[in-house]
């Protein structure tokens, strides 16, 4: 049976102490299991290995056709073009990721600017942008210290509907999020995550 490939973003700066981190490591092997094969995991350390920041001459391709663009910019491009063939290669897509300040990480934020890219992962049309990659299944594990992600809301919530239009944009519409929230009034946050994290597995709310 074929192994199917991952690539998970890891968008903490935290290193042993990570909530986002710990969720993911929760919740994984449960997705393996439902899958029934194995998963070859990409990694991507966005958050302790940041991507470099968009430059001039990034920005400057972005207006022109393709095929110019590359001509003229092909060095600037070089990361999204290497970000974009692993998202292109990944069955699953795995986002571990923390909230700030009720949205996502600024290095998560850097790698979608990086491949949302015209004629390349989207294409402009009359009716609006349409995405160039296939859908595939997408895990978002999301941590927060405040009380988000409820109904009705406590606090603004511009992460989700945020990241499933610019994911939507490129054509990644199967997004499935998994939080554990008010971790910050936890007295031990681990703890806390691996009891909102039992949870979800005993919905069977993850897939």
């Amino acid at each position: 049976m074929k192994t199917l490939d991952m690539l998970l973003l890891d968008c903490s700066p935290r290193r042993d102490y990570s909530t986002s981190r710990h969720l993911s490591q929760q919740l994984l092997p449960a997705l393996s299991a439902h899958c029934g094969r194995e998963v070859r995991v990409t990694r991507r350390n966005l958050g302790t290995e940041p991507l470099p920041a968009i430059t001039a001459e990034y920005a400057e391709s972005l207006l022109l056709p393709v095929a110019e663009a590359r001509e003229r910019f092909g060095e600037a491009l070089a990361v999204s073009d290497e970000l974009i063939r692993e998202l292109e290669q990944a069955d699953l897509l795995w986002i571990s990721t923390p909230v700030y300040n009720f949205t996502l990480p600024a290095v998560l934020k850097n790698w979608i600017d990086l491949v949302v890219r015209r004629d390349v992962t989207f294409a402009s049309t009359a009716k609006g942008k349409i995405g160039l990659l296939p859908d595939r299944p997408t895990f978002v594990a999301v941590t927060s210290g405040g009380a988000m992600f409820r109904d009705p809301p406590v606090q603004p919530d511009f992460f989700r509907p945020y990241l499933s239009a610019a994911l939507g944009v490129i054509g990644i519409r199967d997004i499935r999020f998994t939080h554990a929230t008010d971790l910050a009034f936890a007295e031990v946050p681990q703890s806390a995550v691996e009891a909102q994290a039992a949870q979800w597995l005993r919905d069977d709310a993850l897939v």
